[in-house]
């Protein structure tokens, strides 16, 4: 009787838009109903709620780990490979490639600091510069961007299945009929190969941020020696690179080695820049803030790395197999059509078999986790960031990344824009954190949609995070055209695209500085703390708190103890609302 009263509840819940809605709804704070004084349904929930202590668990060596393992994926060596056609010579690559990973280190540390500080992801820390409502753009933007990039990096991952594939099954694989058509952009093989990778990949959805550093720690173990014997194999079976690659396109005049050289920078930063706006959401996990700086060594290191890899390989494999070959699978390609054997095919299998779960990785850091924090940032009455997760694998499959990139492969050069679209965005959070507000954050305020909070601005929007985004955002987005239609556009503004990172970031942060040194911002919501001390990281000691103001969440650090967990000898009380 009991059951079947329960079984008509459900069924009651489910057939009416309100019940359903209600079914779904994501466990709420107490401030869900905050916000609507001024027609707002910005609510909070567990996920983006400040980190609970128990979750806090990414320690030094996990970020370390973390960032070294983000070089080490089939697209980073791509970029490596890729570089070589560009006309610099192999030691002006190298040395772009230093270049671009300290400044991809700074980037990163600036915009982690006061993640790891106030224990926020980014759908809340873009909050501070963007506003309450401003953010939901910003958030927006790098949702959309990380999906596509889901869908195409999982298609590549499905090619490096595919050879995987061939080296288990030979001839039996590559004989499989095509049933499809070519304008479908893929075979029932490849088809097969793309559907067994996303059913091992989707369960990996299911992972928390907070507990995924192990499978990081995995991939800084196992894919970096293979990425490196392939190297040594290729150089040895050549006898050396093929440095009449380099010689034979190594006449530019100053001034085109000049642009040609700072289009390296960016494009290999282009290779690392989703960590670094996607960082507050790892960030936010850290046991104290010391711990995020080894992260700034891993990347550091490993990106020439990977890059110094990428085209002496290549230049090995031109040299052996007479092309030049940009990707991974291609690679391992010539390898089996060239010394196939059971020795060969195993050595194959392994070495595609960890990138395949290397380009997992990037997956999972760059794309599914950022998705699920901007749906549970954009909708978070509905969303927790594993449930964004999961519908961010099932759009990677529905969008078919197969036809997007076999039809449109200009679509994938906009996709390059990313760079000129996101840069401001860091830089006006990198500004506002270091420079307007000297690294004080009001956490409950974060979640106040009131004229009250320093972060309402107008109306939910800051103009001044806005008018600096499209500075930026203005000064290289033109040269798109270039890119899509070579001599639609004066060579300019193509130079200047390719220099997005530097050119769009300075241009915003700068703008972004003038503007609050003319419109200044408040620091403390309006009441009793406006004019508190406001010395560098003052509120770093109480975690955004002020002493008379309840914490929100389930437990987070206030008081005057911090002890072991923190770590700095300053004090702790632990305290749950």
């Amino acid at each position: 009787m009991v059951a079947s009263k329960l079984q008509v509840t459900a069924q009651k819940a489910f057939t009416t838009r309100k019940g359903f809605l209600s079914t779904i709804q994501t466990p709420e704070t107490d401030r869900a109903s905050e916000g609507e004084e001024n027609g707002d349904k910005i609510t909070s929930n567990p996920d983006l709620d400040p980190t609970p202590v128990e979750a806090r668990k990414w320690g030094s060596f996990a970020f370390f780990m973390f960032e070294f393992s983000v070089a080490f994926a089939p697209t980073s060596y791509n970029v490596g490979a890729s570089l070589i056609s560009i006309g610099l010579p192999y030691y002006a690559i190298i040395i772009s490639a230093f270049i671009a990973s300290f400044m991809c280190s700074v980037v990163i540390y600036f915009n982690s600091r006061g993640a790891s500080i106030y224990h926020v992801g980014f759908p809340v820390y873009v909050r501070m510069s963007a506003g309450i409502r401003g953010s939901l753009f910003f958030i927006g933007i790098r949702g959309v961007v990380a999906i596509l990039y889901m869908a195409t990096q999982t298609y590549y991952a499905s090619e490096l299945t595919v050879v995987c594939l061939r080296c288990i099954f030979g001839h039996k694989w590559t004989d499989i009929p095509n049933h499809l058509p070519k304008s479908a952009g893929i075979t029932s093989s490849g088809l097969a190969a793309f559907m067994i990778f996303w059913i091992i990949q989707l369960p990996f959805a299911w992972i928390h941020p907070s507990k995924v550093a192990p499978v990081f720690a995995a991939k800084s173990i196992v894919a970096p020696p293979v990425l490196i014997i392939t190297m040594i194999w290729a150089l040895t079976k050549a006898g050396g690179p093929h440095w009449e690659l380099f010689n034979s396109q190594n006449h530019l005049s100053h001034s085109a080695a000049g642009w040609a050289w700072l289009k390296a920078i960016n494009s290999i930063v282009s290779g690392t820049l989703p960590p670094l706006i996607n960082i507050p959401d790892l960030a936010r996990y850290a046991r104290r803030p010391e711990s995020i700086r080894p992260m700034t060594y891993g990347l550091f290191f490993s990106k020439p790395l990977i890059t110094i890899i990428g085209i002496l390989t290549t230049a090995a494999g031109n040299k052996l197999f007479g092309q030049a070959y940009w990707n991974l699978w291609d690679l391992y390609g010539a390898v089996l059509d060239t010394y196939w054997g059971p020795g060969t095919r195993t050595l194959v299998f392994l070495a595609s078999l960890t990138q395949v779960y290397a380009t997992m990785c990037t997956n999972i850091s760059s794309n599914s986790i950022p998705v699920g924090c901007d749906l549970a940032g954009l909708f978070p009455r509905y969303f927790t960031i594993r449930r964004g997760q999961i519908l961010c694998s099932i759009l990677a499959l529905a969008i078919c990344p197969w036809k997007m990139v076999y039809s449109a492969s200009s679509f994938l050069s906009f996709l390059g824009s990313y760079v000129c679209l996101i840069t401001p965005i860091a830089a006006c959070e990198i500004v506002d954190y270091w420079f307007v507000r000297r690294g004080n954050v009001h956490v409950p305020s974060l979640y106040k949609a009131s004229s009250a909070s320093p972060y309402w601005y107008n109306n939910g929007w800051n103009p001044r995070a806005y008018g600096a985004w499209l500075c930026g955002v203005g000064i290289a987005i033109s040269g798109i055209a270039g890119v899509l239609s070579p001599g639609s556009v004066p060579t300019m503004a193509v130079n200047l695209y390719n220099t997005s990172f530097i050119l769009s970031g300075a241009t915003s942060a700068v703008a972004y500085f003038i503007f609050n040194k003319i419109w200044p911002v408040k620091i403390y919501p309006d009441g009793p703390h406006a004019n508190e001390e406001s010395s560098f990281e003052f509120m770093r000691k109480s975690e955004g708190y002020f002493d008379d103001e309840e914490v929100i969440g389930e437990a987070v650090l206030v008081g005057s103890e911090i002890g072991n967990i923190e770590g700095t000898g300053e004090g702790v009380g632990l305290e749950k609302v």
